[in-house]
């Protein structure tokens, strides 16, 4: 979660109210009782080592074949497959056509994958996308040159802990299973692991004592899991169905399966020292902590969900609640080498006045001394986020307090902040490895964000993306650098950057962007005609090139007398690129990337427009020129209504296909309205109002429903000047299931989409 003050300043609401929306659901949807605790608590934690396979074990060449297979169908035929001897986990492959068959040998099975999709890409001018898929391929394959390409990290990872609430919440195998072919296809070796674990946490906290009703309180909502696992939140809009922890349980069975199949390096969590309130009633001499998420003097946090951290002098219980956590993890899903452990993400740092690096020192031992105590071999994974977002208190001695007492070849570092940009705001900065000295000799990767929030509006610094990562590289000061990562808090969104950022992950040397853009078009669309080409040049020079952060235009926040938009390029450039890009639709209309994309930057860009008009709607208002003030509001409300006809299109931009997703993981009607609710509220009210709308989306259903319903009703009431209450508006609409209104009619994509640029274009 990432937020600047200014964007939030000035919003409130009771804190009963906030209280009571915590406590939504917390025993309507099945909760399980203290009588209905799970039996194994009175077993060893772990038991015998009895994780059940999904399948036999695959080879590398059998898992990449199998990714070829349901991605290309028929034409995975065409491809040789064979294993190439590699050392230290080394990405490796070699690759040659001819004759109509592609021969590829590979160190492992990601390696293979990424070598097709780049001969796809390359010569066959093809792209798989989260949206959609370009595949028009030639019955005989074109040939390729001999060429061999390595890897220069050893890890390219992936996904950010908040990616398993914005995005993947409510996914099923079937969509997982799509996600890993992506990822072996794009040269992804290391992705987090993150589902699964409450199942395993539920077997230690009952081992220890913990009763089942002080675990469903300790619990909360699974669109708010990241937050809970990070320790920034208990007690939140949950409890957790037993149904829901044992399909979780279920799903990372095959999760992980397949990732070993592939050859990737799964993170899998650990112990960071959070634990239950009900730990401290069976464990009453334990020393803890107790924090609140930063930064609550504007974020209006229910004490509520408060979290509990041990001390660091409670080593033996690091220990063992680490080795009973891991013990069991490896018992249920297999082995696992990795272990993510965030211990002051968003948090204030307990230290004592006088023993600050000391306290740093220890808190750093004892959270390692329980993953050891676990996997005597193991790895702590950590976010290096937490040094650039408390980076007043972060100094470089402090770092090196925390880091020191692990082994350097035991400690990773994921230091995803690289796309900040320095002056955004005073307390953040690129990430800190230059100023922290590579981590003082830890391993660490260098990664991007891009996004926060999950926001899909069309955002991305490419060039800093086509140059960064090159000059780490090439830096004489990069230290023990082992990998390159994407940490995205939510995906399925602006594809090109993820395009541009996997490639990325296999060069050594910088992407020049002018010869890349082009091939990227003809992969994507099929051709790159001179209009095409023009639209990306002015897209680079808009759009995408500017600081990522969370995004939304001012008709997704809440209506007030100051609408304003976050870090949105909509302006008169990005606006000629998306008239040039629509030009192109008598030649590549008919290809679905094409029409995927032409749907985003046209509602961008009217998006503009409904901006502009809100602002003159409140103008208006306040000068009581109220004729005109409705005037602007319906101009508004109309473009709103086209935009949302327009994303309709698509299923994977409708708000009705999120909560499908979330009511289809239900066993009862209960269930269902839970997880509806908590889908619903983590991308609107998230849960109190310093994060209203920060994950926004651009999505047909919310825009109509939501958006655009929730501005009428508070233009309404200020128009006729009767009362109206934004925060009740709000919980009304989460309250109901949602029913969704139908969309407008959309008969001609290219047509309606001509006119509203026309439209939008005219006030300007």
């Amino acid at each position: 979660m990432r937020w600047t003050r200014r964007q939030f300043v000035g919003t409130t609401c009771s804190g009963a109210a906030v209280t009571a929306l915590g406590l939504i659901g917390s025993s309507a949807h099945g909760a399980v009782s203290g009588s209905e605790a799970m039996t194994a608590a009175t077993k060893s934690v772990a038991g015998p080592a009895k994780h059940p396979a999904v399948g036999a074990p695959m080879t590398p060449v059998e898992a990449a074949r199998g990714v070829l297979t349901r991605q290309l169908g028929q034409h995975a035929a065409s491809f040789q497959l064979e294993l190439l001897q590699g050392q230290n986990d080394e990405q490796v492959y070699e690759i040659e056509a001819a004759g109509g068959v592609v021969r590829i040998q590979g160190t492992t099975a990601v390696a293979i994958c990424r070598a097709a999709y780049a001969y796809l890409r390359a010569q066959c001018g093809a792209m798989i996308t989260w949206s959609g898929r370009h595949l028009d391929l030639p019955e005989t394959l074109p040939p390729a040159p001999r060429e061999r390409v390595a890897c220069p990290y050893r890890y390219v990872q992936y996904l950010n802990p908040c990616t398993y609430g914005y995005t993947m919440a409510f996914w099923d195998w079937a969509r997982w299973e799509r996600e890993l072919d992506w990822m072996a296809l794009h040269g992804i070796n290391m992705p987090l692991a993150m589902e699964g674990q409450e199942w395993v946490w539920q077997k230690v906290w009952l081992s220890f004592g913990v009763s089942q009703a002080e675990i469903d309180a300790f619990s909360t909502g699974p669109g708010h899991l990241p937050w809970h696992r990070m320790g920034n939140i208990n007690n939140f809009a949950g409890p957790l169905p037993r149904h829901w922890i044992e399909e979780q349980r279920a799903l990372q069975r095959q999760i992980l399966d397949r990732m070993r199949a592939l050859g990737m390096k799964p993170v899998a969590p650990a112990f960071a020292g959070f634990v239950p309130q009900g730990f401290l009633r069976v464990k009453p001499e334990a020393e803890t902590f107790t924090l609140l998420w930063l930064p609550k003097e504007f974020l209006a946090i229910p004490r509520n969900t408060r979290t509990f951290i041990l001390h660091p002098r409670q080593e033996e219980l690091y220990r063992e609640i680490g080795k009973r956590f891991i013990e069991a993890y490896k018992a249920e899903y297999g082995e696992v080498s990795y272990y993510l452990a965030d211990t002051f993400n968003e948090l204030a740092v307990p230290v004592s006045e006088g023993r600050r690096y000391e306290d740093l020192e220890q808190f750093g031992r004892t959270v390692f001394a329980g993953i050891e105590a676990g996997d005597p071999q193991g790895t702590w994974v950590m976010q290096g986020w937490l040094f650039v977002y408390d980076a007043a208190f972060w100094d470089s001695r402090s770092v090196e307090a925390l880091l020191k007492s692990v082994p350097n070849e035991r400690m990773l570092i994921l230091d995803y902040s690289n796309d900040l940009v320095p002056g955004l705001a005073d307390k953040y900065a690129p990430g800190p490895w230059k100023r922290d000295h590579a981590f003082f000799g830890k391993q660490w990767v260098n990664g991007m964000a891009h996004t926060f929030g999950g926001n899909n509006n069309v955002k991305g610094n490419l060039a800093l993306m086509a140059a960064e990562p090159a000059a780490v590289l090439a830096n004489p000061d990069k230290g023990n650098l082992v990998g390159w990562g994407m940490c995205p808090e939510g995906i399925e969104t602006n594809e090109v950057v993820y395009e541009l950022m996997t490639d990325a992950g296999w060069l050594a040397g910088s992407i020049d962007l002018n010869t890349w853009v082009p091939q990227y078009c003809q992969a994507r669309y099929g051709a790159c005609p001179p209009a095409m080409a023009q639209a990306w040049a002015l897209l680079l020079e808009s759009a995408y090139s500017a600081h990522i952060w969370m995004t939304k235009q001012a008709w997704q926040g809440e209506p007030s007398f100051e609408p304003a938009a976050a870090s949105i390029d909509a302006g008169p450039v990005f606006a000629r690129a998306t008239e040039l890009f629509v030009s192109c639709s008598d030649v590549l209309g008919k290809q679905e990337l094409y029409r995927n994309d032409l749907i985003e930057f046209v509602v961008q860009a009217a998006g503009g427009y409904v901006d502009e008009q809100l602002a003159l709607a409140v103008q208006s208002i306040r000068s009581k020129e109220l004729k005109t003030a409705r005037s602007h509001a319906d101009h508004a409300l109309a473009m709103l209504g086209k935009m949302d006809a327009l994303m309709h299109l698509r299923p994977d931009r409708r708000l009705e296909t999120w909560v499908g997703a979330a009511r289809a993981k239900a066993s009862t009607d209960d269930e269902a309205a839970f997880y509806d609710e908590n889908a619903r509220q983590l991308i609107t009210t998230w849960g109190w109002p310093g994060l209203s709308d920060y994950a926004s989306r651009v999505w047909s259903g919310l825009i109509r429903d939501y958006y655009a319903a929730r501005w009428a009703a508070w233009l309404d009431a200020e128009i006729r000047g009767t009362e109206f209450s934004l925060d009740m508006w709000q919980q009304t609409w989460l309250s109901r299931p949602y029913r969704a209104s139908t969309p407008m009619p959309v008969n001609d994509l290219f047509g309606t989409a001509r006119a509203m640029l026309s439209t939008a274009g005219g006030s300007r």
